[in-house]
């Protein structure tokens, strides 16, 4: 007989003997309970009454943790000071029981994998404000603190100077205005990147077609036509129109439908225009659409607008 089996048949016996184990030692002398209850417990499974506890077996299933990323150094199954074994994990949205999963998505990890010597876990936050639960108890504050290191993309976007590359994490929530620039400096560094940064401005803003958020970001379109990005999302139909968005688009280049695309982007820069002020934008030839388009990344307002406007009547 397995000892398990019979420890099992022995509390669903006797669920009260619990209440009568030491709480340190045999030697100690104090139970479960004090002196008394336990005394009292046993008399009353001599006289065989009810019993204090109810016992049972239940099966924990098992959870599926899958980890949002980890990284392993090349050269070692162990990790090191220098080059931790990473848990990587990204936290977008309020879950007031983050805190205790990532604990124990680290230790069944750490379970699994006993080599690992030099751990770090990492969590990308949308911001501080998010509600990730308690960190009760101790323990779980402790590990919390000291082993976990927690990223605020917001704070993120706003640090002066942040490494352009760094900043590609910023993306997902970087303010409008701000990600037209953000995007050309990666991409001045890395250009494969735009396969990175489309499919995430196109999740981003899905009540635009992908020809709108190009002109946004000042990413040439010339530049998307050919990218395995473009490719995948013209087949998926992930942006508005599908085939006769972004590709009807390039090839047709007609002045009325520059004309309107440079009025939606400037109604979103600068706010609702005045009758007169879209009639005399509808009136461009398209060399001056187009260049308007690049221009109102750079407008702050309808003033910005009209002063440009004026300078094409000189």
């Amino acid at each position: 007989m397995k000892s398990d089996h019979w420890f099992y048949r022995v509390f669903q016996a006797l669920p009260d003997l619990i209440r009568w184990l030491p709480a340190n030692d045999a030697d100690s002398g104090s139970g479960f309970a004090d002196q008394g209850l336990a005394t009292a417990g046993q008399g009353l499974l001599e006289a065989g009454e009810d019993s204090l506890y109810r016992f049972s077996a239940p099966e924990l299933k098992a959870l599926s943790h899958r980890l949002d990323g980890l990284l392993w150094p090349r050269d070692s199954a162990s990790g090191s000071e220098a080059l931790p074994v990473v848990i990587l994990e990204v936290q977008m949205h309020p879950d007031p029981v983050f805190h205790h999963r990532l604990a124990a998505e680290t230790f069944r990890f750490l379970q699994q994998q006993p080599q690992v010597r030099h751990l770090r876990v990492v969590v990308l936050l949308a911001h501080s404000r998010l509600n990730l639960g308690t960190r009760q108890p101790a323990a779980l504050g402790r590990f919390l603190t000291e082993d976990v290191a927690w990223v605020d993309l917001e704070a993120l976007c706003r640090q002066q100077g942040t490494d352009p590359l760094l900043a590609l994490l910023t993306i997902p929530l970087r303010p409008e205005p701000e990600l037209g620039s953000c995007c050309q400096e990666i991409l001045a560094l890395r250009p494969e990147l735009l396969e990175l940064i489309l499919p995430m401005l196109v999740e981003r803003f899905a009540e635009l077609s992908t020809e709108q958020i190009m002109v946004i970001t000042g990413i040439p379109l010339d530049d998307l036509r050919h990218t395995r990005a473009f490719q995948e999302i013209l087949s998926e139909g992930k942006y508005k129109g599908r085939q006769e968005g972004l590709q009807e688009g390039l090839q047709k280049g007609q002045r009325q439908e520059a004309a309107a695309l440079t009025l939606r982007l400037l109604e979103r820069r600068c706010g609702p225009l005045l009758p007169a002020t879209r009639a005399a934008i509808e009136a461009l030839e398209l060399p001056q659409l187009e260049s308007l388009a690049e221009e109102l990344l750079d407008f702050s307002g309808a003033a910005d607008l009209l002063r440009w406007l004026e300078l094409q009547q000189c």
